[in-house]
């Protein structure tokens, strides 16, 4: 018997941020900062911040059902929902089943994870080996954080970052074609997780120790320096391997949707790429880093203005705490 080739296809995009914006210039002066000494060295200039009343899951409903008109299909078409985050609202019941009763789906399967900011390519992998399986038709990805809510806004190297806001894909099977995800690769290194904490977490050395009698960490932090490095080798590694494995030249990939970080990194990751600026989405300037959410409102934000455009071949690149870093590559 002969088995069908399916593959995932982007059959709809959505995002939703929170209402209120906040610029460079009105974080207090005790922070010593200031619009273009942040804009200079992020590229930064304002982000959004969730407000009490609006939640993970709230945004991601929103953003889900946008996705969902796009494609054309009902809540009620799907089979399988996905949400990555790192800031979830309680510890259970997972984001995904907050969606699953908004969206009043059928009873599909749905569930979390989280890989910090490479959460949206861990999840839109791990949807594309369900919809090549063929056990689904119809899967919604989201990516939902409300990073803001564990940040340190006294603390100026990792406040100014920060935003909140949802991005969601429906991914469908189809055959024929050369519509779909095409390569996605994954990593992880748990060594280097004291570049990238959140809340709760020790230094490397405690883990498997007995605890340090002082409180846990109670916001993000980071080591500025090493995480640039880190995210710059990367993203120039991914790169590589997917031109390599895929036998492209970067001529053929018409836009690269990297998580939205901070321009400097972005700068020097794609230096000498071959990838010119007119080839790369960027809206950072507009929303910050919004952790699992960066890559998919990015992707939204470019089907909608037509920077991504049906028959574009598209990379999707992120990175981010554990350390964890990954790559899909879809033809839109």
């Amino acid at each position: 018997m002969t088995r069908i080739a399916l593959r995932a296809v982007l059959a709809g995009t959505g995002s939703c941020l929170p209402r209120r914006v906040v610029r460079n210039d009105e974080f207090p002066p005790s922070l010593q900062t200031s619009d273009e000494w942040i804009s200079t060295r992020t590229g930064i200039r304002e982000r959004r911040i969730a407000s009490e009343d609006e939640t993970t899951s709230g945004l991601g409903l929103v953003a889900a059902r946008r996705a969902l008109e796009a494609a054309g299909l009902a809540a009620t078409d799907l089979d399988l929902i996905i949400c990555a985050t790192a800031t979830p609202d309680v510890l259970v019941p997972p984001v995904a089943c907050r969606i699953q009763r908004g969206l009043e789906c059928r009873p599909i399967p749905a569930f979390d994870l989280n890989a910090a900011c490479t959460g949206f390519v861990y999840a839109v992998t791990v949807a594309d080996q369900f919809l090549r399986g063929g056990s689904v038709k119809h899967v919604l990805v989201l990516g939902s954080d409300t990073l803001t809510r564990a940040v340190d806004f006294s603390e100026r190297s990792s406040c100014i970052l920060f935003g909140d806001g949802a991005g969601a894909v429906v991914l469908s099977a189809e055959t024929g074609g050369n519509r779909g995800v095409r390569f996605t690769r994954l990593y992880a290194d748990g060594s280097d997780m004291i570049l990238l904490h959140g809340i709760g977490a020790r230094p490397a050395a405690a883990i498997g120790t007995p605890p340090p009698r002082t409180v846990p960490a109670d916001y993000i932090g980071l080591n500025g320096r090493e995480v640039f490095k880190f995210a710059v080798n990367r993203v120039r590694q991914l790169m590589d391997e997917v031109l390599r494995t895929c036998e492209l030249t970067p001529d053929d990939i018409n836009l690269v949707i990297p998580h939205q970080v901070n321009q400097r990194i972005l700068d020097a990751a794609f230096d000498g790429l071959g990838i010119p600026p007119e080839r790369l989405m960027v809206n950072l300037e507009r929303y910050g880093n919004t952790s699992a959410a960066s890559v998919p409102i990015a992707l939204d934000d470019a089907v909608r203005t037509g920077r991504a455009k049906p028959g574009d071949t598209v990379l999707l690149l992120a990175f981010g705490g554990g350390m964890t870093w990954g790559g899909a590559l879809l033809t839109v």
